[in-house]
């Protein structure tokens, strides 16, 4: 296909392959690795106690770490520890720590992680995990080398929770990961991050003073944050190695260069990719109507336009097959076709209509990009086929409903739960709270699956969500590299995809 017939890139794609034929010349398949991300970055001093962005969580993984982590297939392997046991049934967590230092050659010590461990798990903290850390009732440092933590109850996903780059350790503004980040001004001028793989301090061996091998450039990573045509463009040049961070927002960019299937890389994941009803006029204030919102939209037809095989519609709330779920909670009309679905809206919509009066136009919040504007069109054509008009308007504007994409942190139903708390000041109920409460002081595991059950069924009446999809997280990657791996948590640790020198 010609390449020049997307016309999104076109002009990105002309300075972009002038750029390749001049890095090319050569013909030696050298150098650092090129990895573009999709996105901002910002700054982050302390990402324990605020949520990173998607482009910052990729620099924090590279540049510090927690007791232990996700590696390049979603699985937990050690960092800041060693080793770990587990005690009690699942209560208990004893955790080594590697005897590591600091830059300037102190011991990392027990007692500073577990400080931080408990400064995220505390009443009011901003960490957004903190709602799922609630389980922790104390953690101690047993000695300066070993970490202990107590939980309430035995949680099979708290390693998965650990791993999270939210509870990364940072100390004064320093970490502890794989790379560190070079002060090569010239780069930053350019927009770009130098990485550097991180050497062990200088030590003394026999008297003299050993200092750690040079880093060469074929070790570094050139890390670039872009927008998602620039990320695309320059990897269709042969510019980049890997673009991370794709999305449903920006899934058409990648098929406008025609990757092949080694090429376009689709993650596993889960979690939350919906509408969040944020505002509760009239209309919106009855559950009923939101229900009716929801089981008007024809998923088949949304998913259809991501790729029958890349996107997966979702009517549950919570999936079916977590952790924790006993059976599968979806809506009462899960079962019915679309015309009986749109019979049924456009009555109800009337009956509404003829008792309240006209619906004003529902303002939907969706970020740039071209995928926002499918979803849009199948959202404004889906509800007014059965009465109800939808107008979209800018992120940043008042609306009364707003897209949510959020991949799940672990493979746990109670993930889902907390998301949904009545403080988070989307539509709730008293029984919803006392259901969550009820989770926490179960008895026992079949106690608690029940009660997450009835949780979620609960969840499920108030809609205070209305779910579209399976979120959607894409790369590219290049033949150059031989590491990367999809998995349900999309995490693509950058020392986990460096390619052969």
């Amino acid at each position: 296909m010609n390449r020049f017939a997307h016309p999104i890139l076109a002009v990105i794609m002309a300075p972009a392959l002038a750029l390749f034929a001049a890095a090319c010349s050569n013909g030696e398949d050298l150098g650092p690795m090129r990895v573009d991300m999709i996105g901002d970055p910002t700054a982050f001093t302390r990402p324990i106690a605020a949520l990173p962005s998607p482009s910052d969580a990729l620099l924090l993984e590279a540049t510090a770490q927690g007791l232990v982590r996700l590696d390049g297939e979603g699985q937990i392997e050690p960092a800041l520890a060693q080793r770990w046991i587990v005690l009690d049934e699942g209560r208990t967590y004893i955790f080594r720590l590697n005897a590591i230092t600091w830059d300037d050659g102190t011991a990392v010590t027990a007692g500073q992680i577990a400080q931080q461990l408990r400064n995220a798990s505390r009443s009011g903290s901003r960490n957004r995990l903190a709602r799922l850390l609630s389980d922790i009732e104390a953690v101690q440092a047993v000695t300066p080398q070993i970490v202990e933590i107590n939980l309430s109850r035995p949680r099979l996903d708290f390693l998965q929770l650990l791993a999270a780059p939210d509870l990364a350790i940072f100390v004064e503004g320093r970490g502890l990961g794989p790379y560190t980040l070079t002060d090569d001004e010239a780069a930053a001028e350019d927009g770009i991050r130098i990485l550097a793989p991180r050497r062990e301090p200088p030590e003394e061996i026999d008297g003299e003073i050993v200092e750690a091998l040079p880093v060469s450039s074929e070790e570094t990573v050139q890390l670039r944050f872009l927008s998602a045509p620039a990320a695309v463009a320059r990897f269709d040049a042969g510019l980049a190695d890997i673009v991370l961070g794709g999305d449903w927002a920006t899934l058409l960019y990648a098929d406008a260069i025609d990757p092949n299937s080694n090429q376009l890389r689709i993650d596993p994941v889960d979690g939350l990719f919906g509408l969040a009803i944020v505002e509760q006029g009239p209309f919106l204030t009855v559950p009923q109507n939101r229900e009716i919102l929801s089981l008007a939209i024809d998923r088949g037809q949304l998913a259809g336009y991501f790729g029958g095989n890349r996107a997966e519609a979702r009517l549950e709330i919570v999936p079916s097959d977590v952790e924790g779920l006993s059976d599968p909670v979806g809506p009462p009309w899960a079962n019915s076709t679309m015309a009986l679905r749109r019979t049924f809206a456009r009555q109800s919509i009337a009956d509404w209509r003829a008792n309240n009066g006209e619906i004003e136009p529902l303002r939907v919040a969706l970020p740039e990009g071209a995928g926002s504007r499918i979803i849009f069109a199948v959202l404004r054509t889906n509800w007014a086929a059965v009465g109800i008009p939808a107008v979209r308007v800018a992120w940043e504007a008042d609306a009364d409903l707003r897209l949510i994409d959020r991949v799940a942190a672990t493979e746990s139903a109670t993930w889902y739960l907390e998301q949904f708390r009545c403080s988070r000041g989307l539509p709730c109920s008293d029984a919803y709270t006392q259901k969550l409460t009820e989770i926490q002081d179960a008895p026992s595991e079949r106690v608690r699956s029940i009660r997450i059950a009835e949780a979620a069924t609960e969840l499920q009446r108030v809609t205070p969500f209305i779910p579209l999809l399976r979120p959607i997280r894409w790369s590219l990657v290049s033949q150059r590299i031989t590491g990367f791996s999809v998995n349900r948590f999309a995490r693509h640790p950058l020392d986990t995809l460096v390619p052969p020198s």
